[in-house]
């Protein structure tokens, strides 16, 4: 009679068997084509191969990576989707570049939108306006915002990123010795509970918060779409990508059942 313990080990082993074979496989169904940009003459394809094989690991994202024979300057990656859009939405967590940048609101914002919109030339030269739309809905209607252009961070001052499901979707970002300087200073002088910052990602306002104390701790980011959407920003920061690639094409490896 086998021991506890064999016995034990025995059903565990069937179960890890049971468990794989129901679990459905995720076959590679689809084919990307990504350039480098015409700009970048320097970054190694092989880099980047590297480097999307291991975003595509942390995602949990199955993919295969690899150097298109006809080209040194295009990226073939086979990818799983439930259809394209699926497959390209894939991709896109695959690629993004996640440019944030944290900027300071003018505190007379309103005022000074305000005319700009009769007359542009009002508008301060180190100053733009930016759309912000609090539903996270898109279009025209947001909040017109007039944001400083220096940045007070961006991507070179994170140390690392975590994304959580606590709440709201948020990504934690843990900045560097300069980017903990570079916020701490910034907001000392900032009228507390009256100016704001403009937390720009990919070029969209994500969330616009009041400044209420000085900032000398980790930053956290709001206004994400999904889980998914602040995962891949916080990949993103933590492996960041050599070159910004291009979409040139997303095909079915099989023929699509019509």
């Amino acid at each position: 009679m086998p021991q506890a313990s064999s016995l034990a080990g025995s059903l565990v082993a069937l179960g890890c068997i049971i468990l794989t074979c129901c679990k459905p496989k995720e076959e590679l169904n689809y084919e990307a084509i990504l350039s480098l940009p015409p700009d970048d003459q320097t970054t190694s394809p092989s880099a980047l191969v590297e480097e999307l094989t291991t975003r595509a690991e942390l995602l949990g994202l199955p993919a295969r990576v690899r150097a298109a024979e006809r080209s040194a300057r295009l990226l073939e990656v086979q990818l799983y989707g439930t259809d394209r859009d699926d497959a390209l939405s894939r991709l896109d967590r695959l690629c993004v570049s996640g440019k944030i940048s944290i900027r300071a609101i003018h505190d007379r914002s309103a005022y000074i939108t305000d005319i700009a919109s009769k007359d542009p030339s009002q508008l301060p030269s180190d100053h733009q306006i930016l759309l912000y739309d609090a539903q996270g809905k898109g279009g025209a209607n947001g909040q017109k915002l007039a944001v400083s252009r220096a940045e007070i961070l961006n991507n070179s001052h994170v140390e690392s990123a975590l994304a959580t499901r606590d709440g709201d979707n948020m990504v934690h970002i843990s900045l560097n010795i300069s980017g903990l300087r570079r916020i701490r200073s910034a907001t000392e002088k900032m009228q507390k509970g009256r100016s704001r910052l403009a937390i720009i990602y990919d070029e969209r306002i994500i969330s616009a918060p009041v400044v209420a104390e000085e900032l000398w701790t980790p930053v956290t980011l709001e206004g994400f779409n999904s889980f998914e959407h602040a995962e891949s920003l916080a990949t993103s920061l933590n492996k960041p990508l050599s070159s910004n690639l291009l979409i040139e094409s997303l095909i079915p490896l099989v023929p699509q059942a019509k």
